[in-house]
């Protein structure tokens, strides 16, 4: 594909071409998979390089033509990579106190970049625009869509360590007894009052099944479910009915859920998906019937953290409340982030089975997939508890490290008041709830011992007097703490949740997201796409969001959505509430306009981002009405009409795909 980039440069406007042709120039080669993708995210990094708020126009081209070298001669991954670790190491330099300046110390590698005169002002001048700009340029090709089979072969020699690491996992007794204590207090009793499951949104291992109407017919029977569920009840058996626990409530097809129509696998598939251009992500996808009660089992479980004393370190619901706090820690010290390493892949059932609740494990336990296909076909017995891919994975980790948190104020609090007892002997339930109350509401309220802590999957937020605690727990429990990407004490950084914070300025990075290039037109690529374009123009990178713009005609439309008047069909909007993209005056002239007799008014027609199934098997059609039905009786009853998440498209999975639609031209 070819991609030109209008710039302005001190010796005029100038032109730069990006093409397949520039891609097989590259020293270190690429798949050829990825021109496509490669080529539009160099074009788009020009064009961001032009967005610099150091007047742009007084720019040398030879500074464009130097950096398009570099490209080429260290390759596209290298380069990325060398970016991003000079971002990092730009963040990590700042203080809040201590000798020098706060921005740290001289960093010499970026002579060897095109914004070495922006970092030179910003070290003299301390501008935050600057640093802004910066952390974006740095971080840009971060997420880059990019596959290569060796990202894979990685990523399973590390799956791979890991499980086989967990087969000889040794927990500490105090650790395991006191996590089990803590977990007793603060998690009710689980009892399904509302069981409402639903099919997952992504794939699952059974091969060839697609979509709501595919999940539908591969349905089937699974005994542990059964005898635990809907007849057990959670291990009070004979009270299933009495809590709506059965068939003919909770499956679209009842008739299925029986052995002769079948069984249910037990066994996930281990697959990878682009993570960075170091290494694939692995994530798991769940047999189909496991998937769908995992969905349910989720959603109670949330409900019971919702209504426990969790509730003041999780917030499901939201992320700013680790947003918020990291903010805070990074112009006060008082709150550090901690990240981990494979966080999911190293939760393991060991550990679940020591310290969860009887009535939690029982449910947990009956909807987890036992082992995994790996890809040469072999089976292997999972170590872990829920790997990614699972709807287990999130709320698990959620307990387990926010009682963790609470361990560790157990354990300073212990120390602070010089007990002149065993610890285990110290600790109590009232102890547990005196220590929990102890964590202020809100960060800079100093009525407790100890700063608000939060937790969001593998996203830790915690008091600084707490971190070093914290952290030790999580090695013993068999976590890996990654330490350069944990920001602790003086440092005036600070990450959670997506949200990057400097000394109290928020300088969250914009990343190249558009995905699904190498593909024929799909929901996905016009969605990123048009998100890119939105963020570009949030932010006032005009020349990033022009070209963008106009890399929207040279897509390989099909002809089902082919307009007369041009190749995309995308509306100008004036804010995100709509689908389209932003501009301040919208002219739609490019679309093709009618005028609605049946409802009085002018129509544009455009492509938006739907799910729509055609179905001619009567008996399919009837499951897939009463799931639908029970998706929309769900979203009712969740959550109130005011709110915007109790939309019907929360529940809606798979398939999305790019309609034609007719809508209000104003």
């Amino acid at each position: 594909m070819r991609h030109e980039v209008l710039i302005r440069t001190s010796s005029g406007r100038r032109s730069i071409i990006i093409d397949d042709g520039f891609c097989q120039s590259l020293s270190v080669p690429i798949p050829r998979d990825n021109f496509d993708s490669v080529s539009l995210f160099i074009a788009t990094w020009i064009a961001l390089l032009a967005d610099s708020p150091l007047e742009p126009e007084n720019k040398p081209f030879r500074l464009y033509d130097d950096f398009l070298k570099k490209i080429r001669l260290d390759g596209i991954k290298a380069t990325v990579l060398r970016f991003t670790s000079l971002s990092h190491e730009l963040v990590s330099n700042h203080t809040l106190m201590g000798p020098g300046t706060s921005i740290g110390s001289w960093i010499s590698d970026f002579k060897d970049t095109p914004v070495f005169f922006e970092y030179n002002r910003y070290f003299k001048t301390g501008d935050v625009r600057l640093l802004e700009y910066l952390y974006t340029f740095l971080n840009f090709g971060k997420k880059l869509d990019y596959v290569d089979e060796v990202f894979n072969t990685t990523a399973f020699r590390g799956w791979m360590d890991i499980e086989k690491g967990l087969i000889d996992q040794k927990l500490h007794d105090t650790d395991v007894s006191a996590l089990k204590l803590i977990m007793g207090v603060v998690l009710p009793p689980f009892v399904i009052d509302d069981f409402r499951p639903k099919f997952g949104p992504g794939s699952v291992s059974e091969k060839g099944v697609v979509g709501r109407l595919g999940k539908l017919r591969q349905l089937t029977y699974d005994s542990y479910l059964d005898r635990f569920i809907f007849h057990g009840h959670i291990g009070m058996y004979g009270s299933g009915d009495d809590h709506g626990l059965t068939a003919h409530k909770v499956i679209p097809d009842p008739e299925r859920w029986t052995p002769s129509n079948g069984r249910s696998s037990r066994v996930a598939r281990l697959m990878f998906v682009p993570k960075n251009l170091k290494t694939a992500r692995s994530i798991c996808m769940e047999p189909n019937t496991l998937m769908f009660f995992q969905q349910g089992i989720m959603r109670e479980m949330l409900r019971l953290i919702g209504n426990s004393a969790l509730s003041k370190f999780i917030d499901i619901a939201d992320q700013q409340r680790n947003k918020d706090l990291a903010l805070f820690g990074s112009y006060t010290g008082e709150i550090d982030t901690i990240d981990l390493s494979a966080a999911s892949d190293s939760l393991s059932l060991q550990l679940v089975k020591a310290v969860f609740p009887a009535t939690w494990q029982i449910v947990m336990r009956a909807s987890r997939s036992h082992s995994a296909y790996l890809p040469d076909g072999s089976t292997w017995p999972l170590r872990k508890f829920a790997p990614m891919g699972s709807a287990l994975c999130f709320p698990t980790q959620c307990i387990i490290f926010a009682s963790a948190c609470i361990y560790a104020a157990c354990l300073h609090t212990y120390e602070a008041e010089n007990v002149q007892c065993d610890f285990l002997d110290w600790l109590s339930p009232s102890v547990v709830t005196r220590v929990i109350e102890s964590f202020s509401n809100q960060p800079g309220y100093y009525r407790g011992a100890y700063q608000p802590a939060a937790v969001y999957g593998d996203d830790i937020c915690v008091d600084s007097q707490l971190t070093s605690i914290v952290k030790t727990i999580l090695s013993r429990l068999g976590f890996t703490v990654n330490d350069s990407k944990s920001f602790v004490a003086n440092q005036s950084f600070r990450e959670s949740c997506g949200g990057f914070y400097l000394d109290g300025h928020d300088i969250t990075p914009l990343y190249f997201t558009v995905r699904g290039v190498r593909q024929q037109l799909s929901g996905e690529h016009v969605a990123s796409h048009v998100h890119l374009v939105n963020e570009c123009w949030s932010r006032k990178y005009k020349h990033t969001y022009r070209f963008l713009l106009s890399s929207l005609a040279k897509w390989d439309v099909p002809r089902r959505l082919r307009s007369p008047r041009n190749t995309f069909s995308i509306p100008f909007v004036l804010d995100t509430r709509q689908f389209g993209i932003l501009c301040t005056k919208p002219v739609n002239s490019h679309l093709v306009s009618r005028v609605n007799a049946s409802f009085q008014r002018d129509e544009i027609k455009v492509w938006t981002i739907s799910y729509e199934y055609r179905v001619s098997d009567d008996r399919e059609k009837w499951s897939l009405d009463a799931y639908e039905h029970m998706r929309w009786w769900s979203g009712r009853t969740e959550s109130s009409s005011n709110d915007e998440k109790s939309s019907f498209s929360r529940f809606d999975t798979g398939g999305a795909g790019i309609r034609w639609r007719w809508i209000p031209s104003d």
